[in-house]
């Protein structure tokens, strides 16, 4: 079980430097796994993540290294974006219309050290 957060922060390495950045980003848990997305699939973010899925999350008791997998599939897409509307019930409704663009998702899992 996650903590009941709004947001996590994310670090993610560059596809060619390796360089880390960090964004803050929602997330939902959906059948015990951590699921992050974003509702433009050409972020700098999102294209590190998919190139390598090296990361790490931090939900503010430091950070945790995870490995990203990318979850194409309309179908895993869609129930990232309803986990999304339950849990940002009235800012992941006005995102939602505000934002086009491809979606995507990625479900995390604890990276082996």
């Amino acid at each position: 079980m996650t903590p009941r957060r709004a947001t996590v922060r994310l670090t993610h390495y560059g596809r060619k430097s390796g360089k880390p950045y960090g964004v803050t980003i929602w997330f939902v848990e959906i059948d015990g796994n951590i699921w992050i997305g974003s509702l433009r699939a050409a972020r700098s973010w999102v294209k590190n993540v998919r190139a390598n899925g090296k990361s790490e999350i931090d939900f503010g008791t430091g950070p945790v290294p995870m490995r990203a997998h990318w979850r194409g599939d309309r179908a895993d897409v869609e129930r990232y974006e309803r986990a999304i509307r339950e849990k940002y019930p009235v800012s992941g409704r006005i995102l939602g219309v505000l934002i086009r663009g491809t979606r995507c998702a990625f479900r995390l899992e604890p990276a082996e050290r």
